[in-house]
């Protein structure tokens, strides 16, 4: 065979020492120790609460702070929970999100917070660092 595509270049292989993990095992290990939703609280009461939630607040606050009306798909919790009682079942510690909001946004706003580069009003989906850090994603910066 003769032309122009005898040979396609690749990807050059990547060194990765034996004793680090794959990618893969790093994530299925995160998810072994973090639980099941079940177990990090979700339970069938938390299903019918944010239910309710969803009802009564039905729009993304995050898109609604842009001027996009999206449907929302779950409460978020604006301060991660991460096992409190307290803030997992607080009301005013729950706001409506999209999946993009939920996923996205708010996962890098709470790597910011773990760095100390966000406080606790930024983690409001309608904050102005929220909404510049969703403008940015959304435009693909």
């Amino acid at each position: 065979m003769s032309g122009p595509f005898l040979y396609m270049p690749s990807r050059p292989k990547q060194f990765r020492p034996r004793h680090h993990p794959a990618p893969q095992q790093n994530a299925r290990e995160y998810e072994r120790r973090r639980g099941s939703a079940r177990e990090r609280g979700y339970s069938p009461a938390w299903d019918r609460a944010a239910g309710v939630h969803r009802q009564v607040h039905p729009l993304c606050v995050g898109c609604e702070a842009l001027g996009l009306t999206v449907p929302a798909t779950c409460p978020d919790h604006i301060l991660a929970h991460k096992g409190d009682h307290y803030l997992m079942w607080h009301p005013g510690n729950w706001q409506s999100a999209c999946d993009f909001c939920h996923s996205v946004v708010k996962q890098q706003l709470e790597a910011l917070y773990a760095k100390g580069q966000a406080t606790k009003a930024d983690m409001r989906l309608s904050s102005e660092k929220a909404k510049n850090l969703s403008k940015n994603l959304r435009d693909g910066g």
